[in-house]
């Protein structure tokens, strides 16, 4: 306690410019503090926001999603199967699963 008033009578007897010195220098200092933690609260909000940004889904395949050139390739691998122009027949679904079954049992072996 007595501490306390040694520095309160120290800081009275102070000329006013000192004191003015001294709180401008106070709030220099706030300001800095307060800077850094705005900056690093923002780091954390960008941070955040990024990782929980949804991706972008081009094109849904069921429940797989695939990127916009796997997509277009996909797409153009589908219009080679219609065998009648802008139609795909169920007979063109045929084909695709027979060639997919010989293509998974050539892996197998």
């Amino acid at each position: 306690m007595d501490e306390l008033k040694l520095l309160i009578d120290m800081v009275a007897n102070l000329p006013t410019l000192a004191v003015w010195v001294l709180v401008g220098y106070l709030c220099y200092k706030v300001a800095v503090v307060g800077s850094i933690y705005g900056v690093i609260r923002l780091l954390i909000v960008k941070a955040h926001d990024a990782m929980s940004k949804p991706r972008q889904v081009d094109f849904m395949v069921g429940t797989t999603s695939i990127d916009s050139v796997t997509a277009a390739e996909l797409r153009a691998q589908i219009m080679r199967l219609s065998s009648t122009g802008n139609y795909i027949h169920s007979s063109d679904v045929e084909k695709l699963r027979k060639a997919i079954d010989a293509m998974l049992a050539e892996r197998a072996k």
